[in-house]
């Protein structure tokens, strides 16, 4: 474990980087950790023992279904503004009209409109379908 510090404050240094405060934490930890566990057996393998530990961390925070957790998540918080998404859209579209008043001319205005409410409209319906399908 010392020698994987020594090499990682080496790489640090040579590229001008700083060493980030949880990272510092995270290491005195492990030294701390290993030198206790070195003190109880003086053969013991910290990587072999630990493997179970991270295997588990990984799957649960970083695996697949971690992905999913995260992406279930995502769309959940994005369902919060299902009901605000109307409001949104005209008031994001007032603030183009007014805008774009000056130079865009009325006759091709409708046509930009209705096509950016169509093209919103089935954007937000694939959203649904796709949340209902894989839900």
């Amino acid at each position: 474990m010392a020698k994987l510090l020594a090499h990682l404050f080496d790489v640090t240094e040579r590229f001008g980087m700083a060493t980030r405060t949880e990272l510092l934490l995270l290491q005195r930890t492990m030294v701390v950790v290993e030198g206790v566990a070195r003190s109880l057996d003086p053969n013991m393998n910290m990587w072999k023992t630990a493997q179970p530990v991270v295997e588990t961390y990984i799957k649960e925070n970083i695996g697949p279904k971690a992905v999913l957790k995260d992406f279930t998540a995502g769309l959940q918080a994005i369902s919060r503004f299902g009901p605000h998404l109307p409001y949104l859209i005209e008031k994001s579209l007032r603030k183009l009209l007014d805008e774009e008043e000056k130079t865009i001319k009325k006759k091709k205005y409708p046509f930009f409109l209705l096509g950016f409410i169509i093209g919103i409209s089935f954007s937000f319906l694939f959203i649904i379908l796709f949340i209902f399908y894989f839900l």
